[in-house]
Order: structure tokens, then C-alpha cells, then sequence
């Protein structure tokens, strides 16, 4: 046995803010004269998105990658990324057989990355003939690296309205990785013939509640029960300072488990240390450093004693192409670690080893541990809760305040102007997203409105609880559609993913109705809708300081064809007036966003007109609307002109400029970040 029994803990969270500024097609404003069927197949494809350009490249050592925009970029990056870590790989091969014993590879790190990130990835494969997310899958089976289930849209749990939502993500989310992880864990049991299936999950921010995690246990239980899997058993990644009443070195040293209403249940919980990781991430070490803090975590009784034990560090696989020396500092620290016989290992690994008595415990262990509920790990609050996203100093406050501001620096055609940074448009932003999802979503409970009650119609059933068993298994199953490149990877082909077909075995179970064929064309775009609606929520759109950026013009574009979907179902259903009534809500909660001071009084959150107008106006030159409203109306004008609607929309609305500010202070003050455009995120128009 190694004297060394340190293990440092890897795990690596792939996101994606969005470049998207629309959708490919445009649908027919009567079906009259359409061929339905046409249009029934092109709604078993995933959607087609249009994505902006605004040229960037990064500097991964020696290597230059350039991108037409950020997303671009580094879905290159991700080869280069790839083929560092096989390097890993087989530099670390032969010290797991000598100096700790193994019978073959042990993944050194966990991964996690959204869907819609691996279907892009897929797309680029696709369109230049490369095979990246091939090469991913490789490492995952041969046991390189540990793939770990993380929440469709990349969406906080704890931020969505219904508990139907939260556990359609969470289902949604099982169903999606089972298959990745399933391949994964064939490997552990062959080569090492450790059979406890371990499931690491990533909440997107970190971000918690209690009732997330019951929802959680649940979905997975469930999984597990159907699957008749051999110890199930879930991980979750999180971070230090969401432990209630901890010793930091305690906690991180420890084999944690969820104490949850006052029981232990079948989640491990490991930690990063916020602090440790951060200054890995933005201090820009030398490969010494992190090598020599990484030593400091040694624990000389616990060696003495023999218990294995761990310190876990995370980071956003993109933090990586911040220095061009980072990825490179990553690979030598890790090699060089193995050598001195400190494995470093995915957070699984750790956990099963642990559960398996493999690794030897220390006499506390497991030891329970609660979490603060409604926390996050990326929150910019002493106490961390959801506030940075918002808006507010505290989310778990009984009176809510508007957070402080967080001044940064943008770029302009006369130097640098520094901004205040008022956080009150988050306020403003996340009511009139939800207003609008909720409307085009309908109510769970009660199935009116919106997809719900489309599709509750399409059903037919007569009671409400089959109503909604149905329609949220299709919801789930849809999944299949919306990723279907995802899945023609794995084991299915597009004869297997046919709208037809799910229909008529999810939405249809246990009613007898004939269906027309318009029917399964309303149901594909409603249940296109709803996804769009959670897309619509992405946590990257007020994860910064300003407004004017494109993660937030994402969104917004995400909710306007939401709510188009929805007003192209009612027109069809010969229902003018409820697509007039989306269309009015649009107009006032997005055209109108400047009128939310007012409509949501904002005053007594504690902000000013001044506050309010500063947050709103506009980062780029060629408009002066604040950017709700120019990607709505040049989203919608778009989509709605041919459907009555060209007299709400003037010529200016067409030609609105899809540029947005950039996100200042992650990518303009990061100097390994070459922009074509500084000023603004996009092509400059002379």
C-alpha cells in the first residue's frame, strides 16, 4: 500500500452561454394547404438554431483555436482538450499498475456537460467530419474519464416554479446519461469488478434546496428500481460552504452522506473547497504550486492510520483556455502527482471505494451532513443562496433587497467606461421570463393553459391524473426528439425516434382516440414549446453583471419562439383571441420591458428610476432599446408577420442589430481571449 493515501479529487463542468439569435424555419400560418406530414417529419428532428457571429480564438499552449463565435470556439477547444487527456492517460497507465495496484485505468477526473452542448458537438462533427464527441465517448469507456448527470437547459432547480418541472428536468436528466453511464460502469465492473453503480451529479450552480433533493432521491431510486441495479448510489458535487456547521478539514477529508428530514439516504455529497479552487482557477499558478498545495493537504495521522481520504477540486472545463499555459499546468500537475504517488481520481471512484470498504474508513464515517437549503456554490454572497441570480442580496430573505451593484469595465470606441453595475434588472428580468413561461407552460395542477392544456386535449382522458401521467411521460420522451443526434450515437437510429409513434404510446396510454394528423404536429410543436420555455432559463443569463450581453439575448430569443409556438398552435385551432392574449403579454412583458419598474415595483425592493434606467440602456450602437426588447421584437417580427400580426412591427423591428455587449468581466478582461470585436459581441457594421 502507498504511504501516500491522499487522493485529490477532479471534476470538470462543461457549459455553454448562449450564441443563439434563432431558429431555422418558420412555420406555416395556416395548415390548410400544407403537407402535414412533411411537417410531421421535420418535427422528429431536433431544432436548427442560428448562432451569431463574433470571432474569438484562445491560445491552449502552443495551439491557436479560433471560433465564429464563443460556442464555436470551444467546442474546438474540446479536441484539444480530448487529447490532453488520453496523453493523461497513458502517462498515468503503467503508475496505477506499479505503485498502486490497480488492474488497469482509474479515471483521474468526472465530467459533466449538457445536452444541448453534446448535440452541438455532434452538429460540428457532422459539419467538418471530425469525430470529437467519438473520441469523448472512448475515454469514457475505456475508463479515463467519469461521466457525471447534470440538469437539461442548465436550468436552477430551485428556481422553477412546480414540482412537474422540477422533476421533468430530473427525469428528463436520468433518462439522457442512463446510457453513458451505464457504459461507464461496465468498464468499472470488468476491469475492477467494483459493482456498486455510483451516479455522480452536477446541480448547475451548485445550486439547492431540500425539496430538490427528495425530488432527486426519488427520480434516482426509480431509475435504479426499474434497471435492478447493484447498490445504487448518488454522488452530488457541491460545494464547501453549503455544509450546515462544518470543520473545513473535517469535511473535506471525510466520506460525506446526505442527512435529509432528519435520515440518511443513499447520496454521497463531495465537496470542493471554494477557496482552494479559486486560486487554482484565477491565480494562475505554476505547475509547482499546485503541486505543492495540493501536498499541503496531507494528513500525516490519517496516513499513519491507513484511511484513504480526499480533497476535491472543480472547475468549468472552459476555465482552462484562460492562460494558455492552464491546460498544460492541469496535465504535468496530474502526471507529476501519480508520481509521487498521490492518485488522483473522479468523485465515483472515491465513493465506491468507500462503500465497498475498499478504501479504509475513518470511525466517523459516513458522516452525515446537511445542506443549507436554498444554496449555491458560485453565489458572490458571504452567505451563499440564489441571490446573485436573483437579483437580491438574500433569496432565502422575508423581505427581499435588491443585491448590490457590481461595477465593472467595458470596452469603447473612446477607451474604457466604467460601469456601476446596478443588479436590479435580474428582478425585473426573472419575473417577466416566468410570467411568460408560465403562460405558454400552463398550470400542472389543473392542466389549463398553454402546452398543458393542448396537450391534455389531445389526450382526451377523462381523468385529470392519467391526463398528466401521460403528458409528462411524453414531455420526458421528447427528449429523444430534441437530442435525437445524442442518441443515433448511442443505440437508436431515426427510425426509432418518430413523433408518430410517441404520441401514440406516451400521450395516448390508455385511451382509446384516433388522432389527426394534425394532432401529432401540435403536439410535436407544444411539447417544442415547453422545452423552449425551460430553455428560457438558463442560469447564464444572470450569472454576470450586465444586461446587455448574449447569454441573457439567448434567453429571450428562447421565450419569444416559445411563445410563437404556442400562438401558431391557436391559430391553427382557429383560437385567434388566446394567440392575441400571448401576444399582448409578450408585447408588455418584453417589447415593454423598460415598463417593469413600475409593473413589478421595483421600488420597493429598494431601487431608484436612475438604478433602473443605468442597468437598462443600451451596449451597443446601432439601437438605443435595452436588449429585452430588441431581441424579442426581432425575434418575433420575424416569426409573426405572416401570421396577422405585420401592423404590430415596423420596418426598424427587421433590421434590428442581433450585437449585444460582451460579457465584460470573463471575457474581455481575459487577456487570452483575442476578440475580432472588443466593443461589442458581434460583426462590426461600418
Amino acid at each position: 500500500m502507498p504511504m501516500n493515501l491522499l487522493n485529490p479529487v477532479y471534476h470538470a463542468h462543461a457549459f455553454q452561454p448562449g450564441s443563439r439569435i434563432d431558429i431555422d424555419r418558420v412555420l406555416p400560418a395556416s395548415l390548410d394547404d400544407e403537407d402535414i406530414e412533411e411537417w410531421i417529419e421535420k418535427f422528429c428532428e431536433p431544432p436548427r438554431f442560428i448562432e451569431r457571429i463574433s470571432p474569438v480564438s484562445t491560445l491552449l499552449g502552443n495551439e491557436l483555436v479560433r471560433g465564429k463565435n464563443w460556442t464555436d470556439m470551444m467546442l474546438r477547444a474540446y479536441r484539444v482538450f480530448l487529447r490532453v487527456y488520453h496523453g493523461i492517460s497513458i502517462y498515468i497507465r503503467q503508475a496505477l499498475v506499479d505503485r498502486f495496484g490497480e488492474h488497469g485505468l482509474l479515471p483521474f477526473m468526472s465530467f459533466d456537460m449538457e445536452p444541448c452542448l453534446m448535440e452541438r458537438m455532434i452538429e460540428l462533427d457532422y459539419e467538418e467530419s471530425e469525430n470529437t464527441y467519438g473520441t469523448l465517448m472512448e475515454l469514457v469507456r475505456s475508463g479515463v474519464l467519469s461521466p457525471a448527470a447534470t440538469v437539461p437547459f442548465h436550468v436552477l432547480l430551485p428556481m422553477l416554479d412546480s414540482e412537474f418541472d422540477k422533476r421533468l428536468c430530473l427525469r428528463i436528466a436520468m433518462t439522457l446519461y442512463w446510457k453513458m453511464l451505464r457504459e461507464y460502469h461496465d468498464f468499472i465492473v470488468q476491469v475492477h469488478d467494483e459493482r456498486a453503480f455510483v451516479m455522480p451529479f452536477m446541480l448547475p450552480e451548485y445550486a439547492y434546496a431540500n425539496d430538490v433533493g427528495r425530488l432527486l432521491v426519488e427520480e434516482f431510486m426509480r431509475l435504479a428500481e426499474e434497471e435492478e441495479l447493484d447498490e445504487p448510489h448518488l454522488v452530488l458535487l457541491l460545494d464547501n460552504q453549503q455544509a450546515v456547521d462544518r470543520d473545513l478539514d473535517v469535511l473535506m477529508k471525510s466520506w460525506n452522506m446526505l442527512q435529509l428530514d432528519g435520515k440518511r439516504v443513499p447520496v454521497s455529497l463531495v465537496f470542493r473547497d471554494r477557496a482552494f479552487s479559486e486560486w487554482m482557477i484565477y491565480s494562475r499558478p505554476s505547475v509547482k504550486k499546485l503541486i505543492d498545495r495540493t501536498i499541503a493537504k496531507v494528513d500525516s495521522d490519517l496516513n499513519a492510520a491507513g484511511i484513504n481520504y480526499c480533497w476535491a477540486h472543480f472547475e468549468n472545463i472552459e476555465d482552462l483556455t484562460f492562460d494558455a499555459k492552464s491546460l498544460m499546468n492541469f496535465e504535468q500537475k496530474v502526471i507529476k502527482l501519480a508520481q509521487l504517488s498521490y492518485l488522483g481520481i473522479a468523485p465515483d471512484v472515491y465513493v465506491r471505494r468507500k462503500l465497498l470498504k475498499i478504501f479504509r474508513r475513518i470511525s466517523h464515517e459516513p458522516q452525515l451532513v446537511e445542506l443549507r437549503n436554498g444554496s449555491s456554490g458560485n453565489d458572490w454572497h458571504s452567505r451563499p443562496n440564489l441571490g446573485r441570480w436573483e437579483g437580491v442580496l438574500d433569496s432565502n430573505a422575508p423581505i427581499q433587497l435588491v443585491d448590490e451593484s457590481r461595477p465593472y469595465v467595458r470596452r469603447t470606441r473612446t477607451g474604457k467606461a466604467h460601469e456601476t453595475g446596478p443588479q436590479c434588472w435580474k428582478i425585473a428580468f426573472n419575473r417577466a421570463i416566468r410570467t411568460c413561461a408560465r403562460a405558454v407552460k400552463g398550470d400542472p395542477e389543473t392542466l389549463t393553459g398553454g402546452a398543458l392544456e393542448v396537450l391534455a386535449g389531445i389526450c382526451g382522458a377523462k381523468d385529470r391524473n392519467h391526463a398528466r401521467e401521460n403528458i409528462f411521460d411524453f414531455l420526458t420522451n421528447y427528449l429523444y426528439i430534441h437530442w435525437r443526434e445524442y442518441f443515433i450515437q448511442h443505440d437508436l437510429s431515426e427510425a426509432d425516434i418518430q413523433l408518430r409513434d410517441m404520441v401514440d404510446e406516451t400521450l395516448l396510454r390508455g385511451v382509446r382516440k384516433r388522432l389527426k394528423d394534425e394532432d401529432y404536429l401540435i403536439a410535436g410543436v407544444a411539447a417544442q414549446a415547453y422545452y423552449f420555455a425551460l430553455d428560457a432559463m438558463r442560469s447564464h443569463a444572470t450569472h454576470w453583471e450586465n444586461l446587455d450581453q448574449r447569454a441573457a439575448y439567448q434567453n429571450v430569443v428562447m421565450i419569444t419562439l416559445a411563445l410563437c409556438n404556442m400562438m401558431y398552435i391557436y391559430h391553427w385551432r382557429k383560437k385567434p383571441a388566446e394567440a392575441r392574449r400571448l401576444f399582448e403579454l409578450m408585447r408588455d412583458e418584453l417589447f415593454h420591458f423598460e415598463s417593469a419598474y413600475e409593473r413589478y415595483q421595483l421600488a420597493d425592493y429598494g431601487v431608484t428610476e436612475e438604478e433602473w434606467q443605468d442597468a437598462l440602456k443600451s451596449q451597443v450602437e446601432d439601437s438605443t432599446l435595452n436588449l429585452v426588447a430588441r431581441a424579442a421584437r426581432r425575434t418575433a417580427v420575424r416569426h409573426l408577420k405572416h401570421l396577422g400580426y405585420k401592423k404590430e412591427f415596423t420596418r426598424d423591428d427587421e433590421l434590428l442589430t442581433p450585437n449585444t455587449g460582451h460579457l465584460w468581466t470573463a471575457e474581455i478582461e481575459n487577456l487570452n481571449y483575442k476578440w475580432e470585436n472588443k466593443l461589442y459581441c458581434g460583426l462590426r457594421e461600418e
